[in-house]
């Protein structure tokens, strides 16, 4: 009986730890290298088309149903609202486009902008789903000399062999004073 108590007091721990690790293995999800190449791609290509004002790349990289939310809580659903709205504010689309539900004042505040992303860190939630975590340096925003900071948030999904932005969230840090008028 000594024999018995002690095996199983040793075995339990192991037990223990190898059932917590195939648990915890089970929610890793390893993804092709390729496939971070091209999500890594798609988050670049948002700061690239930004600092080029060429709404038609920016919105080409986002789902048909994407959602955007950006820093000031405004919701955008659908590829055409994101793409309407930052061009409004890059000064691309003339000021009085129909559809757009920015006010008047924030017309082509970033039409000498620029946005560089400082670090991308991505993970993958599934094979064919991936989050990016994204912190961006804006310069150039008409209305203050200081750069911006924000955290982006992207959620990618592959769809026909595809990745594309299908959820956006832009979190202003450390907003400047003169932007809060």
């Amino acid at each position: 009986m000594q024999l018995q108590i002690s095996t199983i007091a040793w075995l339990t721990p192991t037990a223990l730890s190898l059932v917590g690790a195939i648990i915890l293995g089970a929610r890793i999800v390893h993804a092709a290298s390729s496939d971070e190449e091209a999500v890594r791609k798609v988050v670049n290509g948002f700061p690239e088309a930004w600092n080029r004002h060429d709404m038609n790349a920016n919105g080409a990289l986002f789902t048909p149903d994407a959602d955007f939310v950006n820093v000031t809580g405004t919701h955008w659903k659908g590829r055409e609202s994101i793409q309407l709205n930052t061009a409004f504010l890059h000064g691309a689309i003339p000021a009085d486009s129909a559809g757009v539900t920015l006010p008047k004042s924030a017309y082509g505040i970033f039409k000498t902008s620029n946005s560089t992303f400082k670090q991308v860190d991505v993970r993958f939630l599934r094979k064919d789903v991936a989050v990016a975590h994204v912190q961006n340096e804006l310069q150039g925003d008409a209305r203050t000399k200081e750069p911006r900071h924000s955290l982006l948030v992207y959620i990618l999904t592959k769809e026909n062999g595809r990745w594309l932005i299908a959820v956006a969230q832009n979190t202003e840090i450390n907003r400047p004073p003169a932007l809060n008028r």
